[in-house]
């Protein structure tokens, strides 16, 4: 049974969905799953090498730690994402913190599976490159946005993105539940969370968003938009 649920949920992840059957089962059979309290640090940055990660259930924030204990938020991820599968493939130190934002549930394949399997299938290969590559042109997206854009594009564009990855239709708008403090967008968008949620004030008394207990809603998803210049 446990198989068949590994099976299933590895069929849904994006990573996986050309994997041909008989692949899929052999892997599914490899996956330990594991659960994480709300708050628990599931990688630290620079541990060594390890498992790479898929989110069965919950959320996980991805951040990088200063030395002055303040931390760039870099993603919010949730069901069906993976994390973890750079240093799995490089054998390199982890490159971010990983922490739960909610309970979760993981399901981990030790890199030496993973690195078995991409090289016994070419389409898992190819889509791990593509899962690799969107990650990176994020990433310059968003250095881009902190050297060139203001703050006001930048809220503008991760509220948009934060909709896009975990929003849901509602009659009123866009709804998205947010496990994260003011502190951990403002240091998404490498601003301080003073001048956050002066920000957040603007757009919520111009009826842009909504704020509620641990959510937002975009009222205004074109008006948004025209702000994020997209």
């Amino acid at each position: 049974m446990v198989s068949d649920d590994n099976r299933a949920m590895l069929r849904a992840v994006p990573l996986f969905s050309d994997v041909r059957a008989e692949e899929l089962t052999a892997l599914a059979g490899r996956l330990r799953r594991r659960s994480f309290r709300r708050g628990e640090v599931i990688i630290h940055r620079g541990d060594p090498a390890g498992a790479l990660h898929i989110i069965r259930s919950g959320r996980v924030k991805i951040t990088l730690p200063s030395e002055e204990g303040d931390e760039t938020v870099l993603a919010l991820l949730g069901e069906g994402a993976c994390f973890g599968e750079v240093a799995a493939l490089d054998g390199g130190p982890r490159s971010a913190t990983v922490t739960s934002v909610e309970p979760t549930e993981t399901l981990s394949l030790l890199r030496d599976d993973l690195l078995s399997f991409a090289r016994e299938s070419p389409d898992f290969a190819l889509a791990l490159i593509t899962t690799l590559a969107a990650r990176l042109r994020r990433a310059d997206e968003w250095l881009e946005d902190a050297y060139f854009q203001d703050l006001d594009t930048r809220m503008a564009r991760r509220l948009l993105e934060l909709a896009d990855d975990h929003g849901r239709e509602t009659p009123q708008g866009i709804e998205v539940e947010l496990p994260l403090t003011q502190s951990d967008l403002a240091g998404m968008l490498g601003a301080t969370r003073v001048s956050v949620n002066r920000l957040l004030g603007v757009y919520q008394d111009a009826r842009l968003i909504a704020l509620g207990r641990g959510t937002f809603t975009i009222l205004k998803p074109e008006t948004l938009r025209e702000r994020a210049g997209r």
